[in-house]
């Protein structure tokens, strides 16, 4: 008997003498949560109706229908930043019926928010904040989940709600849309990957800064080549990594032995070429008016908007990558020829549906607790919408901060590494030595 008591009630006793004042706090919305559950799924319209049959010991005539009400079977567990709660569905009582009812849940439970997410089939992960992870910044010079120097097949993206890791697919990728309004955090990703990669040989950057101000004039110095908002300069390098591309595709059989560079993966001899175009918007962008300078500037448009869509559509198995940073990702500000053959999209803070749904595709209009609209308080800057590796539907993702005099820092130490990818591949093609 003494064992069973322990067993019901010592061990949650012990748990809660031994935990924090936070922590308690966090054990005691537990308990409470569960004990009050099938109150609580009645009161926000969280249950079932089945008509069954009157119990055999009752008189009532076996024709006269009895309903019971069914209630989610829900297993809860206290985590550092609240109360996670896992519910099966139940008949009609699915992923939106969840999410509509969060808040009458946040209400019931006196927490800061509830979010709702499916993580299997038939199971729902109700996350009750007592606090946000996700509004707790991180650096990444100490974010313990990020290496000092990445992986090129995935791009370890930041952390989750529950504080896990979250990846990004990046091999067999050609193309990467980030998007969001200004100051939340879209060149401090950027610069989280390149601090990643930096220190690889088997990378090589162009960086091409629409802005045209000093953000990446430290970083340039890693760069293979490297431009700022000079359309016409722009214009060039983009035809050289187009150059390259070409040049690549009529050797990678005789010097990778392969139709696809990724299935023996980036090398120093081989590196991926990482194409960053900051403010994106800004080398696609047509004026249409009559005068000379208009003509040649939209000329230069759409010269680079050719080059990049077939960088995007073509470049995947020769290894090379095209990342697009923009604010607002619509049909005006990038081509969608561009844009929908991308593979991999972010997006931090949106201020309306419709720049939402251009980079992250219509499905993200049934992800509410994950939709950039949330994102515009100033709590979270740094948090993107997006895609993760091995997830379902949209996660959202605290990125961390990059101080620029780390990441100049990295850039100085690692400036040797840089390679022209194209003297490489020549040296390989005619068996040079390196």
């Amino acid at each position: 008997m003494a064992v069973v008591v322990l067993a019901k009630f010592g061990i949650p006793a012990i748990r809660y003498v031994r935990a924090d004042r936070d922590g308690r706090r966090v054990l005691r919305k537990a308990w409470k949560i569960k004990a009050t559950w099938r109150r609580t799924a009645r009161r926000v319209g969280l249950t079932q109706s089945e008509r069954v049959g009157p119990p055999w010991w009752k008189t009532t005539a076996q024709t006269q229908p009895v309903y019971r009400q069914l209630a989610p079977v829900i297993r809860v567990r206290a985590e550092p930043w609240g109360v996670r709660v896992d519910a099966s569905t139940v008949g009609k009582l699915g992923l939106a019926e969840f999410q509509n009812a969060a808040d009458y849940l946040a209400a019931a439970w006196r927490v800061r928010q509830v979010r709702v997410e499916q993580v299997l089939p038939g199971l729902l992960r109700l996350r009750a904040l007592l606090r946000d992870p996700l509004t707790e910044p991180t650096r990444w010079t100490d974010c313990p989940t990020l290496d000092t120097q990445g992986d090129p097949l995935q791009w370890r993206a930041g952390i989750d709600a529950d504080g896990q890791p979250v990846t990004i697919r990046t091999s067999e990728v050609s193309g990467v849309v980030v998007a969001g309004l200004a100051g939340y955090g879209k060149t401090s990703f950027l610069n989280a990957r390149f601090c990643q990669l930096a220190p690889s040989p088997a990378v090589q950057f162009v960086l091409i800064d629409g802005k045209g101000g000093p953000d990446y004039d430290e970083l340039f110095r890693r760069a293979w080549l490297c431009a700022k908002d000079d359309s016409q300069r722009v214009r060039d390098v983009l035809r050289d990594v187009h150059a390259l591309m070409i040049a690549r595709q009529q050797n990678i059989r005789a010097v990778l032995g392969v139709k696809n560079a990724w299935h023996v993966g980036p090398s120093e001899s081989w590196p991926l070429v990482i194409v960053v175009i900051d403010e994106a918007h800004t080398f696609f962008h047509e004026t249409k008016r009559n005068d000379t300078e208009s003509k040649q500037l939209d000329a230069l448009a759409r010269e680079s908007a050719r080059l990049v869509e077939e960088l995007v559509r073509k470049g995947r198995n020769v290894a090379i990558q095209v990342v697009l940073a923009t604010q607002k990702a619509t049909g005006d500000a990038v081509p969608t020829k561009i844009r929908d053959n991308c593979q991999v999209a972010v997006s931090f803070a949106q201020r309306t549906s419709e720049a939402a749904t251009a980079v992250l595709g219509a499905d993200i209009s049934g992800s509410p607790d994950a939709h950039p609209r949330r994102l515009q308080d100033s709590a979270y800057i740094g948090v993107a919408s997006m895609v993760a590796a091995g997830r379902p539907g949209f996660t959202l993702v605290r990125t961390p901060y990059v101080p620029d005099e780390t990441a100049d820092a990295i850039a100085d130490r690692t400036a040797h590494l840089v390679r022209d990818p194209m003297r490489l591949l020549l040296d390989e093609s005619t068996g040079a030595t390196p």
